[in-house]
Parts: C-alpha cells; structure tokens; sequence
C-alpha cells in the first residue's frame, strides 16, 4: 500500500512541474511587445484642401422666353412715312397699322429662331397727276405675313450679355390698285419701311431681356451661399469649410428642340477644422472662365476618422491564416495607432499553432502598414504591411520569418473594412439637402447618376494649424453627379419674400 502511494506521489509531484516546463519548453511562446517608439507623426500636418466643382446645368424652356417676349414686345406696330411711291403719285405718302400675333421661338442647333404673324393694312395717300389736273388717291392695302429674327445670346467674362438680336420682316404681296394706272406692287416700299420700324423696336427688347434674364444676379446668390462653415460632427469637433475660388460658364446649349441650356460651375476649396474657423475672407464674384466640355459636379470633400472610431470597426475583426505546415495563425484584438511616414501600427493578439519546425507563439505584437483604398472594392485595406523593430526582436529568426510573411500577406489579402456607412450616410445627407433646399420660387433642381466613392485616404497629425497633435486618418469622399436646375416662371424671387408680401400688414 506504501508503495502504491509513493507511486502516485511522484506522478502527483511530476505533473505539477510538468505543466510549466510544457508550457515553457513545448506549449506557445509568450511573448509581449511595447508599442513602437517615436511620436506619431502623419503623412500631413493638416487635411489638405480639396478643389471641388459644383456645376449646375440651368435649363430655360422656350416657352419662357415666348412669355417673355410676348410682355416685351408690342403687339400693335403703327407708323407712317411721306414717300414717293410712284412717278405719277405726287406728295405720297402711307401709314400702317398692324397687330402681331404670339411670338414664338425654335432652336435651330446654334441659336434661336423666332416669329410672330403680322395682319392689319396701309393707308396710302397722295394725288395723281394726270396732267390736266390732279386727282387724290386715298386707298388701303391689306398687310400680312410674318415678323421674326433670330437670337445667338452671347455672354463675356464680365457677364455682359449680348443678346444678338437679327429681326427680320416678310410681307405678303400687296398691291394697290389705282385705275388706269393699274396694279402697283407696294411690297418692297411698305416692307423697307416696317422693316426699319422693327429694328427700332427690337432694339428696345435688348435691355429688357438683359434684365429679365439676369445670370450674374442668380450667380451671384450661388457664390454668397457657396461660403460654408458648419460644424458637421460633435465628437469630435469637426468644421466643414468651402471657399468659392472661380466661376466657370459653358456655350449656350441648343441640343433640346423646346429649351436651350447653360452650364454654370463654381470651384471651391474644401476643408476641414476642429475648431470654429473665422469669417472667410469673401472675394467679389469673379470674373467667368471656359468651362470644359463634359464638366459635372465633383465634389471631393476630406472626412476626419478618428483612431477610436476606426478601432470599433478593426476590434470586430478575427482573421484564420493557414500556414500550409498543419497548424493556423489566428489574429484578433486588432487596434491601430497614427504611427510616422503615413504609416499606422497594428497591435494584434497572435496566437500560433505548434508547427514541425518549432513551438508555436502567443501575445501581443506590432506590425506597421500603409492604410489604402481598394478603388473595386470600395474598402480600407492596408499595403507595405511588416513587423516593427520591438516585435523582430521579441522572436527567434526562425519564428519572426515564419509569422512575418504569413502575416503581410494574410493582412494584406484579408483585413478590408468596409466603409459603406460613410458613403450611404453622404448620400442620405445629399439627397435631403436637395429636398429641403430653400430654393427661390420657380427653380426645380434634380440630381442624377450621384456617385459616391472612396478618393483617397492619409494620416494626419493635427486637425488644424495651431492645434495640439490629435493625429487620426481623413478618408476623401468623392462626389459626382449631375445637377441641374428648371427655371418655371419669370420674376424669380426668394420664398420667404413671396409669404411675406402675401402676409396683410
């Protein structure tokens, strides 16, 4: 019985300093790495200002500008001039009365065509010389045909606009009967004469179509209303800053048959702060330049990631590496820090299996890797990822190769973060702006094809110049659409100037 008991003594003491010479000499290495040394440093000081561009396609139907000019133009043309109008005819003289009808316009591909049926008649008068005596002649001519022109609107860098206005007369045939002096064709005498007195009148309608139409005025509220500064996000502070720089214009589009176009773009910095900025410095609106052709809206706007809210999204992340020598590599408890160069460093919790070539590793370490945007995808990945200086020196040589080239490419290939609330929140935000616009009354504005993407990502050590170190990631969000505005009605004016009018005093 002694025996039996010693036995199962020595198995008892045994297995108590087994446990830790496995642990020491087969189990898992144990191993715990500082952080690496050095002040985190961004690849920027600051988030750099992003050049945006909001191009905004006004649309003007024709059936507008009919409007206009049928409360422009007069619609009944008198007039009267002494004129011979023919050998016998002494001291001639005529008058007309004509009444237009609607005018109407048509795009014909480089400018505008318009016209508006005439109907009325002249009064002719004079005597005829029949030698012996002279007799008077007072007789009407029926008048008819069409009064039009054409309008190729041109607008200078100084905003200046030139409506080139050509208008032009066709006259029915008219004849004036006279006895024995037959029919005489009055045409071309009575279509000289209204002729002049149309372009005078014409000329009339350039100031009031400058005035009605009055794009560096609509302009100039988009360039007052394009300073932005709005604190965009709580925790932390965050800015959002716009300053307009320059104005572009586009050609007069003529493409659609029932209205014709003109592209108006402004391009303006962005950027970000975490604290309240001053006033910006506003600049006159300037003068316009060429906007290229296909230019659409390209907002770019740099969004600040903090390291905590990164972290809550990497913390979520488990990766299983297999390393072909019958045992895996589990990574988890992933937490980065703004490290030096653009670079950020990755804690992870390693675990290793045993392998045929060594025991296995378990604990903390550090690797350092260049945060980057997968453009297919869509997603936070990571690229020129290695092992620090303090993790190379915590493990053997054997072990730091086995685990660092496993390591580089199961994080490469694997760690992607998907980023997609950012972008869905920017949509959300954009179209709600949109919908609850303040817009003045008789403008319709609709955005197509909007795109949202990933532009670029960086460290950053500061949000702010002046400001304590606070370094994070900033993700540029791109933004790219088409915008563009129907103008409904004439005499445009702000909602709140229409409800206030209407309002009894």
């Amino acid at each position: 019985m002694k025996k039996i008991l010693l036995i199962l003594g020595i198995l008892l003491v045994g297995g108590v300093i087994a446990v830790p010479l496995a642990t020491r000499f087969v189990g898992p290495k144990l191993i715990s790495v500082a952080p690496p040394s050095g002040k985190p440093i961004g690849l920027l000081d600051v988030p750099r200002p992003e050049e945006s561009i909001f191009a905004l396609k006004i649309v003007i139907p024709l059936s507008m500008l009919s409007e206009a000019a049928n409360a422009q133009a007069p619609k009944r043309l008198t007039g009267s001039e002494n004129k011979s109008i023919h050998k016998s005819i002494k001291d001639g003289a005529y008058a007309w009365d004509v009444v237009r009808g609607d005018i109407q316009f048509q795009s014909q591909g480089d400018g505008l065509a318009f016209g508006a049926p005439i109907q009325g008649a002249a009064r002719i008068s004079g005597s005829i010389d029949a030698k012996i005596l002279r007799i008077p002649l007072n007789s009407t001519v029926e008048l008819g045909g069409v009064v039009g022109g054409k309008l190729s609107p041109v607008i200078a860098p100084d905003w200046k606009v030139n409506p080139n206005l050509v208008p032009h007369l066709n006259l029915s045939k008219a004849n004036l009967n006279i006895g024995g002096l037959g029919n005489i064709d009055v045409t071309s005498l009575l279509g000289s004469s209204l002729s002049g007195f149309v372009q005078k009148e014409a000329q009339k309608l350039t100031p009031a179509f400058k005035k009605q139409f009055d794009l560096k005025g609509e302009v100039e509220k988009l360039w007052q209303e394009g300073y932005i500064n709005e604190l965009i996000s709580d925790d932390p502070s965050v800015w959002l800053n716009v300053d307009p720089r320059a104005v572009f214009l586009s050609p007069i589009d003529y493409a659609t048959p029932e209205a014709l176009g003109v592209t108006v773009a402004i391009q303006s910095e962005t950027f970000l702060t975490n604290r309240e900025p001053a006033a910006p410095a506003r600049i006159p609106l300037p003068n316009l330049q060429p906007l290229p052709d296909g230019t659409r809206t390209d907002l770019r706007v740099p969004l600040i990631v903090s390291m905590k809210e990164l972290n809550e999204v990497l913390e979520t992340e488990d990766i299983e590496i297999k390393t072909g020598l019958g045992t895996k590599i589990n990574i988890s408890g992933i937490e980065a820090q703004v490290g030096q160069n653009g670079l950020l460093n990755l804690k992870i919790d390693l675990r290793t299996g045993r392998t045929p070539i060594g025991r296995g590793i378990s604990g903390e370490i550090w690797m350092k890797a260049r945060p980057i945007i997968d453009y297919e995808k869509q997603t936070l990945g990571f690229s020129n990822v290695e092992l620090t200086v303090e993790t190379r020196d915590q493990l053997t040589s054997t072990a730091a190769w086995l685990v660092e080239e496993l390591l580089v490419k199961g994080i490469e290939s694997q760690l992607r973060v998907d980023l997609n609330d950012y972008k869905e929140e920017l949509d959300e935000e954009v179209q709600k702006a949109i919908q609850s616009a303040d817009l003045p009354e008789g403008i319709n504005v609709s955005l197509d094809d909007l795109s949202i993407k990933l532009a670029d990502i960086y460290t950053i050590t500061r949000h702010a110049t002046g400001d304590a170190p606070d370094p994070g990631i900033v993700l540029v969000i791109r933004a790219t659409g088409s915008v563009s505005t129907e103008i409904s009605q004439l005499n445009l004016g702000k909602k709140e100037e229409a409800e206030a009018e209407a309002k009894p005093e």
